[in-house]
């Protein structure tokens, strides 16, 4: 098949910035390289750094490129924005799609696959005739979504990445065809055998202290806030230490915000028991990951599915998460410790860090799910577009 794939259009395809979409994509993409299934052709943002991946050169897999960078873009898509006041998304991401948009109308493809961007199958079906299949990696589309008729008549079948995020498509009550497809990871890289763990001297560790980690977006929607809420109940507790990895965002995080500030001063009054690591690029991630005894998911938000639960388990540490959303399908035969969110969750926090702290071989153990291997995840997200081949 001939298959366009759009993008979300923030950031790069190859993941040069990170971003948990743009790595999906990046690993059916070298699913495809590697069996050469189909010619894809992948409409993305542009950044300086693609020009460094040998991907970039594949025989079957092509890369499109809008230069949103351009003052030039950035002109024209504040126009758009004036002229359409109604759009679906935000005026820059919108003038990106129309773009896109035009150069798939002059090009014959069999299939279009459009990325955790829903709303713009509405356009896509007016402009083009070719199949869309929507790939949604978080709760873009449900009861209260706008439009939500109009995107599920426009889309010919839905990849999603858990049952949760099924059970809220299916909630909107308009016959739909869905299909589960667990995200997956690299094994090869989250495996400690073929780690370079982290010094825990670095941060002031020592080596009998009792580390939890968290990994992710530094973001209140996240529950960052009363993670270190949790540790100041553990201030008593000297060997119990927390490392937070990541920043407000991807590879464009910034140093420093109202929020990140405030964090900073939370961690101030506990005399070296929080350490930030600030953004970390992704293929580093499990260097970090081999210093903690826990890892602690405390999302405040109903995720779609929990990547960072599978990277945890993944390199074989125990898990403490909010239990919504697609996290608890992401544990499932895992060592872990699932809460209830609520007014009281910083304590149930503590609660759950002692009680794997005192009882620590019964929560070893934990190793990858084969469902979440990259490899199955590409072969599954193949299968499930297939049909439109014949």
């Amino acid at each position: 098949m001939k298959i366009a794939v759009i993008t979300s259009g923030i950031l790069p395809i190859p993941a040069v910035l990170g971003g948990a979409v743009e790595n999906l994509i990046d690993y059916y993409l070298e699913f495809n390289e590697q069996h050469k299934l189909h010619d894809i052709t992948v409409f993305s943002v542009w950044h300086p750094n693609v020009k460094k991946q040998k991907t970039i050169t594949s025989k079957v897999n092509h890369y499109d490129y809008i230069k949103t960078h351009r003052l030039w873009f950035r002109l024209c898509a504040k126009i758009y924005g004036i002229i359409n006041p109604d759009c679906y998304y935000f005026y820059q991401l919108e003038y990106f799609f129309k773009c896109v948009i035009q150069k798939i109308s002059q090009n014959h493809y069999d299939l279009i696959i459009l990325e955790n961007r829903p709303g713009v199958a509405i356009k896509l079906s007016k402009r083009c005739k070719t199949p869309v299949v929507c790939h949604i990696h978080t709760n873009l589309l449900n009861k209260d979504t706008a439009k939500k008729d109009e995107i599920i008549h426009s889309t010919s079948k839905f990849l999603v990445v858990s049952n949760y995020i099924r059970q809220e498509i299916e909630s909107i009550g308009l016959p739909t065809n869905i299909q589960v497809i667990y995200n997956g990871l690299d094994s090869k890289l989250f495996n400690k055998k073929n780690s370079s763990p982290i010094s825990r001297r670095e941060f002031g560790f020592g080596q009998k202290d009792f580390v939890a980690i968290y990994t992710g977006r530094i973001v209140p929607q996240k529950g960052v806030k009363e993670l270190l809420q949790a540790f100041q109940t553990l201030i008593d507790y000297k060997d119990i230490k927390l490392l937070v990895v990541g920043g407000d965002n991807f590879g464009d995080s910034v140093k420093t915000n109202s929020f990140l500030e405030e964090l900073h001063k939370m961690a101030d009054g506990m005399d070296g028991k929080v350490m930030f690591t600030g953004f970390i690029p992704y293929d580093q991630l499990p260097n970090y990951l081999c210093l903690g005894n826990v890892a602690i998911v405390p999302s405040l938000i109903n995720e779609a599915l929990g990547m960072t639960c599978i990277e945890a388990t993944a390199m074989g540490i125990p898990v403490i998460a909010t239990n919504d959303g697609g996290i608890a399908e992401t544990l499932q035969g895992q060592k872990h410790i699932l809460l209830e969110k609520g007014h009281d969750l910083p304590q149930r926090i503590a609660e759950a860090v002692l009680k794997i702290k005192n009882d620590t071989i019964a929560y070893q153990g934990n190793l990858l799910n084969p469902v979440f291997t990259k490899e199955r995840y590409a072969e599954s997200f193949f299968n499930a577009i297939e049909s439109y081949g014949s």
